[in-house]
């Protein structure tokens, strides 16, 4: 089984957290991406690691800077678990 990065997660935690906030379902933020929403749930669980690409994109469907959404992962990753 590959290992998982610790960022993984962390950047899981913060789409899941903006996207609540936003009052997004996944279904949502699909539409707003053009990624699938399997594979958002993906990310959200770390079982992902998005391309840079992807991250824009999902930064952008969150409505976030890609500035924004690394400060909050880097954030979650700093909390206990």
């Amino acid at each position: 089984m590959p290992r998982i990065s610790p960022d993984q997660p962390a950047l899981g935690r913060a789409v899941r957290a903006v996207r609540a906030e936003r009052g997004l379902s996944q279904v949502q933020l699909t539409e707003a991406t053009g990624l699938m929403q399997t594979w958002i749930s993906h990310v959200e669980h770390g079982r992902r690691n998005p391309s840079w690409s992807n991250v824009v994109r999902l930064a952008d469907g969150l409505g976030i800077s890609v500035a924004e959404l690394a400060a909050r992962a880097e954030a979650s990753n700093q909390e206990p678990t």
